[in-house]
């Protein structure tokens, strides 16, 4: 059993800030109090912080206060009510810190840590602080395969730059004035991404944690893919196929998830791209594509190249054409406000900004509602291990072939992972519009 004071010498230096101050509106429930386990989501983020020998412990409260000031008691937590909770997580954060640094000795630093994410384990924490002691004054982010995760530890010396901050972006923006001073260090374990701000959210943390329950006993154990995606491939074809060419605007712009139709050479590049398939011997029941139209339009006309004829001529027979289904995991990257602009205008609007994108392709990204190649990786890995679940274990299980319709950063994540390189060294791979890739498993 792990002892609660196993890191006596960092304990007492370092304040666990815990964020439960917002409305939960796209939950539909007040998220601190859900049931995980036999614990709220607020009691497991306190123990957390517990027993990787926090000893100082703030929650943030704001609505719903009145419920969370009995369980703070009870849990030893210090409270810090923030009055100003409707105008966003910044002002959540700023109060944390500021009752954090108010009448006593200041720590060294902060671990926030957000009640939506509530299944980090105690051993991350720790990690963090080791990392802490090589680096006194760096930002520190844990990460699960490149994506950024939390909890997010705040060295004191960033608190009155926080705390003074008041222009747009909240603490996102003071980081990134220090990018040379984050720190993103893997831990390897889901735990740290998995979010549950909404309901969806909320029921892929509870099976997670049933998981781990079932095989790690909750230590929050590193988890290994292995060879096991190899393995569930085995004697089986993947066919990855871009979309065709877009219909084309004046000049280029940045695309992303802007819904941009097929041009006519790309309706014909879908189609060659299903004569290609023909020669391969291609046979399945179901194609899977980026629900974007440029993909899912690529899908059809495979589709109907494909089988068309066939069914046609097996008409009042058992035949039925294969069913495209729509993946939004299986999309292209978000860009965010930039997507579908000019890249022009972008140039001479955002010059510092697109020159760092430039420099720093698999980290960078604008504003909060956009990917980075490492959040693209983790949203399309997932994505692809259920649709190989579903093949090897589904209704009608399919046959040995699986044929997936996307983007180019899709496809050359999928391919990274299944070679395991570094997706530094895939991405800039070129795939033509209507290219087909097959990753060959029947042969070994």
């Amino acid at each position: 059993m792990e002892s609660a004071n196993k890191n006596t010498e960092s304990g007492d230096h370092y304040v666990g800030l815990i964020l439960a101050a917002g409305y939960s509106s796209r939950m539909g429930a007040f998220k601190p109090l859900l049931q995980i386990g036999d614990m709220t989501a607020v009691e497991r983020v306190s123990a957390a912080l517990k027993k990787a020998g926090v000893n100082k412990i703030i929650g943030v409260t704001g609505f719903l206060r009145r419920r969370l000031v009995p369980v703070f008691a009870s849990e030893g937590i210090i409270e810090a009510y923030n009055p100003d909770f409707e105008q966003g997580m910044f002002t959540s954060i700023k109060t944390g810190l500021r009752t954090a640094v108010t009448g006593s000795e200041a720590p060294e630093g902060f671990f926030l840590m957000p009640v939506d994410c509530p299944l980090v384990p105690p051993v991350v924490i720790r990690q963090i602080a080791e990392k802490h002691k090589e680096d006194p004054e760096a930002f520190i982010v844990p990460c699960f395969r490149g994506k950024k995760g939390h909890p997010l530890f705040i060295p004191v010396k960033y608190t009155e730059e926080i705390l003074s901050y008041g222009g747009e972006g909240g603490l996102k923006a003071v980081t990134d004035r220090h990018e040379d001073r984050l720190i993103r260090l893997e831990v390897g374990t889901e735990a740290v991404v998995l979010d549950m701000d909404t309901r969806s959210g909320y029921e892929e943390v509870l099976e997670y944690y049933e998981r781990q329950q079932k095989e790690t006993g909750g230590t929050g154990a590193v988890e290994r893919d292995g060879n096991a995606l190899e393995e569930a491939l085995r004697g089986k074809r993947l066919f990855l196929i871009r979309h065709g060419e877009i219909r084309q605007h004046r000049e280029k712009i940045l695309l992303g998830q802007t819904d941009v139709p097929l041009s006519e050479t790309g309706k014909k590049q879908a189609a060659d791209a299903a004569e290609e398939l023909k020669r391969y011997g291609v046979s399945v029941k179901r194609i899977y594509t980026s629900d974007l139209s440029r993909a899912a339009g690529t899908a059809e006309i495979i589709r109907d190249r494909l089988y068309g004829r066939r069914i046609e001529e097996a008409r009042g027979k058992e035949i039925s054409e294969p069913e495209v289904i729509l993946e939004p995991r299986f999309r292209e990257m978000s860009l965010g406000e930039w997507d579908g602009r000019f890249i022009s205008e972008i140039r001479e609007k955002y010059p510092e900004e697109y020159q760092k994108r430039g420099e720093n392709l698999l980290n960078w990204k604008y504003g909060n509602d956009s990917e980075n190649f490492y959040d693209l990786q983790y949203r399309v890995m997932k994505g692809f291990r259920d649709v190989l679940e579903k093949e090897r274990t589904g209704p009608a299980a399919g046959p040995s072939d699986i044929v997936i319709v996307s983007h180019s950063g899709v496809i050359n994540v999928i391919v990274s992972n299944l070679r395991q390189m570094e997706l530094a060294r895939q991405i800039g791979s070129h795939i033509p519009n209507g290219g087909v890739v097959l990753i060959d498993f029947t042969k070994g």
